[in-house]
């Protein structure tokens, strides 16, 4: 921050970031707090320290400040669609509202499909004066080049798992420190991650599937996708509270392979859960480091498919059938 306000004292503040990291550690937050900095009508923005009490910090964090726009992809689109994008840059071509600043928090930068990057390329180019763009992606890799090139990188990496494990008791997700804990090296430095697993009912799910998969009896794939839908669509009617469950699923899954391939390396797994452990050790017993190589990249492509909203039940169907085709006892 600190580099920040002395480039904003000198006129030389960036007009564009990009902010990448895993989900869950602070890209928002991050984004969000930056947007108040700039639209605080109490303090400077040089300070970069908004009072959040000012209509302009209540607006931002409500979301509704007229000289904020908060781009999105749509629930229903697997892209950002160019029509969201050329609308956005002619809205950050009018005059600001209330102050001298337009602010633009672009999130889902990672959906940008080709078209859509060249659209917007020519505002990052020649942004309208005062204004700042703020892209919330994962990593610079997933962008063009040429968009990179024109942005400040901040890169947010995972929270520590003693700071995460502190956020979960303030934020009363949990009483208990043991219990945050343990959701800590669980959640991998993301509070949202974190927190999504505390859920009672996604543990007992978790276990079940985990011990599943390890039976050496074998397991029947159609039965297992079945499961995994109805379980997923118990998280309620709203379809990003499903994807949110499917894919907290789908990183569980992600981590018991990595265990067993650590355990096909006669490496000690890095898993603090007894009962995991067991079921790794019954895996390994089966799987060659390909086979649990390959189904961990199989879990990460599931997970990263249901961000991306394709078809969850056919995204559970294709994963249960490779996993019992590489998991279960061969005749």
């Amino acid at each position: 921050m600190a580099s920040l306000r002395v480039n904003l004292e000198n006129g030389r503040f960036p007009h564009a970031f990009l902010c990448t990291g895993p989900e869950g550690v602070g890209k928002r937050t991050f984004a969000r707090k930056l947007a108040q900095a700039l639209l605080c009508e109490q303090r400077a923005p040089e300070a970069l320290d908004p009072c959040g009490k000012c209509p302009g910090c209540l607006q931002v964090e409500a979301g509704t400040h007229p000289d904020m726009m908060l781009v999105e992809r749509p629930e229903d689109k697997h892209e950002l669609p160019i029509s969201l994008i050329r609308e956005l840059c002619l809205n950050l071509g009018l005059k600001p509202a209330r102050g001298k600043r337009k602010i633009v928090i672009l999130d889902d930068a990672d959906d940008l499909n080709e078209e859509a990057s060249n659209a917007f390329l020519k505002t990052l180019e020649e942004p309208p004066p005062g204004s700042v763009l703020i892209l919330i992606g994962t990593s610079p890799e997933l962008q063009l080049d040429t968009i990179v090139s024109r942005c400040r990188i901040v890169r947010f990496d995972p929270l520590p798992e003693a700071d995460l494990a502190a956020l979960l008791l303030e934020q009363e997700v949990t009483a208990d420190p043991a219990e945050a804990a343990r959701l800590a090296r669980l959640g991998e430095g993301s509070v949202s991650r974190a927190r999504g697993l505390a859920d009672p009912g996604l543990t007992a799910f978790r276990r079940a599937c985990i011990d599943e998969l390890a039976n050496s009896s074998g397991f029947s794939p159609p039965a297992l996708a079945r499961r995994l839908e109805e379980f997923i669509n118990e998280a309620g009617k709203e379809s990003v509270v499903r994807r949110t469950r499917a894919s907290l699923l789908m990183g569980e899954l992600a981590r018991l392979f990595r265990g067993v391939l650590w355990q096909t390396a006669g490496l000690d797994p890095p898993s603090p859960d007894p009962d995991d452990r067991i079921a790794i050790a019954g895996l390994a017993e089966r799987l060659d480091p390909e086979d649990a190589l390959v189904l961990t990249d199989r879990c990460l492509e599931a997970d990263y498919h249901i961000q991306r909203k394709a078809y969850v039940p056919l995204i559970v169907a294709a994963l249960a059938h490779d996993l019992g085709r590489l998991v279960n006892p061969r005749a």
